[in-house]
């Protein structure tokens, strides 16, 4: 276990919560044993008091098997549009026409496809170890296969892009540096970085937000921390997608004399404990509405089996008495089974079977609410629909 903080080194850290959960909660089982017996490991979320960032103490990334079976895709019309939304603003702020565009851990390129396809004149090079698919997708659009190196920087990148990696990065600082050091030669070169937002998951209590993959819980205030270099600049942090995810700008290798902004969020450690002390009292409480609708005869559906969905079921109904289908719209989810807890994961048409049954629905992300009630209406049930806590929506 970690006795330090792994960005700013200090030792004045606090350890707060211990819980045992699956190693990777976006990896799914092709059979109930597998997903009962897969690799767990052990969440000792600690928070540092200089710097202000939140990890895993006892996180050990070498429990973590990504394959074909790995799969955080959110086919969804609502993530879609933020996707648009995010390439509209990169474009604009940062005057991309004719741009090369670097996206460092780029995953299965689906952001960086779309942000090719709708502005053609940038050069788009996607670095991930793990991507799988075609390596030239797009005239301009290249794939490389691999780790960030500096012989892949032939031309002088107008923006770095890092989307949702840095909260699986064990060491977030050292990885900066990483990203920095094969274009070190080159000028004020921008870097745009998205991860969640450790700040809102303790505002709202979302205890399904704690995941083993994520071992990092980042505060405004502990990005400063990272950027806290010779070589990089914290310009700007902005909210997004409802608050759940932060957007983090700045600048590598700037020729100016700037230093990075005072004024970012922090996160109070009693607020984390107070959240840490609600998880309890949160789950008995949605235990209680889930068991009373069970005894008005009505269908648990859970919607959402990503990240929340998964660690929700696994938390709340881990022996799979009161939850009964566990819906996603990613198909390569469907009729799986997700970790510990092996619920099947099933497709929307599961709402046929359905018809004149009282559902409940569940809904595991809220910013999809629209969008879930939509779909639900094409197949004529009757469903109420509550948040994760209990709360009518």
């Amino acid at each position: 276990m970690k006795t330090n903080c792994p960005i700013c080194k200090s030792t004045d850290i606090e350890n707060l919560l211990q819980i045992h959960a699956p190693s990777m909660q976006n990896k799914v089982y092709e059979s109930e044993s597998d997903a009962i017996h897969c690799i767990t490991g052990v969440i000792d979320l600690a928070h540092c008091n200089k710097c202000n960032f939140s990890f895993n103490a006892s996180f050990n990334e070498a429990i973590l098997q990504y394959d074909q079976n790995y799969d955080n895709a959110v086919p969804s019309t609502i993530f879609h549009e933020y996707y648009i939304a995010i390439c509209h603003y990169l474009f604009t702020n940062y005057n991309l026409e004719g741009a090369v565009v670097y996206d460092i851990g780029c995953g299965k390129g689906t952001f960086l496809n779309l942000l090719c396809s709708l502005f053609p004149s940038i050069k788009g090079v996607g670095i991930d170890p793990s991507y799988e698919g075609d390596l030239k997708p797009l005239h301009n659009l290249t794939f490389i296969q691999d780790f960030f190196r500096a012989e892949q920087v032939i031309d002088a990148p107008n923006l770095i892009i890092s989307r949702h990696v840095f909260e699986h990065i064990e060491f977030p600082k050292e990885f900066l540096q990483i990203i920095q050091e094969p274009i070190k030669k080159f000028r004020d070169v921008p870097v745009f970085i998205e991860v969640p937002d450790f700040g809102w998951i303790v505002k709202n209590k979302t205890f399904w937000d704690l995941c083993y993959e994520h071992c990092n819980y980042f505060s405004e205030k502990s990005l400063e921390a990272v950027f806290d270099n010779e070589w990089s600049v914290l310009n700007k942090i902005t909210k997004s997608f409802g608050g759940q995810y932060l957007w983090v700008e700045g600048i590598f290798n700037s020729s100016k004399n700037e230093i990075s902004r005072a004024n970012n969020e922090t996160i109070d450690c009693n607020a984390i404990k107070e959240f840490i002390e609600s998880i309890k009292n949160s789950q008995d409480s949605i235990k209680r509405v889930l068991q009373n609708y069970k005894n008005q005869k009505y269908k648990i559906i859970v919607w959402g089996m990503a990240t929340k969905g998964v660690i929700f079921s696994n938390t709340i109904d881990k022996n799979r008495k009161n939850i009964d289908y566990c819906i996603d719209i990613n198909k390569e989810k469907q009729n799986k089974f997700s970790p510990i807890s092996a619920h099947k994961i099933v497709s929307p048409d599961i709402l046929e079977t359905l018809e004149k049954t009282e559902c409940l629905v569940v809904v595991m992300n809220i910013n999809y609410i629209n969008e879930i009630k939509l779909e639900v209406a094409k197949h004529h049930i009757h469903a109420n629909f509550i948040d994760a806590h209990g709360n009518e929506l």
